[in-house]
């Protein structure tokens, strides 16, 4: 896959949102293929500390405006975000869409990723 391509199976038009939804295993593979990839982990930094996806950030979801410029520089490299359930990574997903980042994926939630074996 080519640096900032859609992965494999994705809908190349993001539907109006500025964001693309990606199953765990979609996910995995990005991260696989492209190194500028990304995970941001938008739960309160007391979650993150017990607990997070390997190699991701924390960026809570009230402190994108002031984290993101700094831990997300490359704003044409893939960020992929969750939260704890994915009810709320959706959201952080269209903020960063909106804040010019090119290609966003929302990956659902930590506890999904943490039934499918990540």
């Amino acid at each position: 896959m080519t640096a900032g391509a859609t992965p494999p199976g994705v809908d190349a038009v993001m539907k109006g949102k500025g964001y693309t939804s990606l199953s765990i295993s979609q996910a995995i593979r990005l991260l696989e293929e492209d190194r500028r990839a990304i995970l941001v982990d938008t739960r309160n930094p007391a979650d993150f500390r017990k607990g997070t996806l390997p190699g991701s950030v924390s960026i809570p979801e009230w402190e994108l405006d002031r984290k993101a410029p700094s831990l997300l520089p490359d704003k044409n490299a893939p960020v992929l975000v969750f939260c704890r359930t994915g009810a709320r990574s959706w959201h952080t997903a269209q903020r960063l869409a909106e804040m010019g980042y090119t290609h966003v994926y929302d990956v659902g939630g930590y506890l999904e990723w943490q039934l499918g074996g990540m």
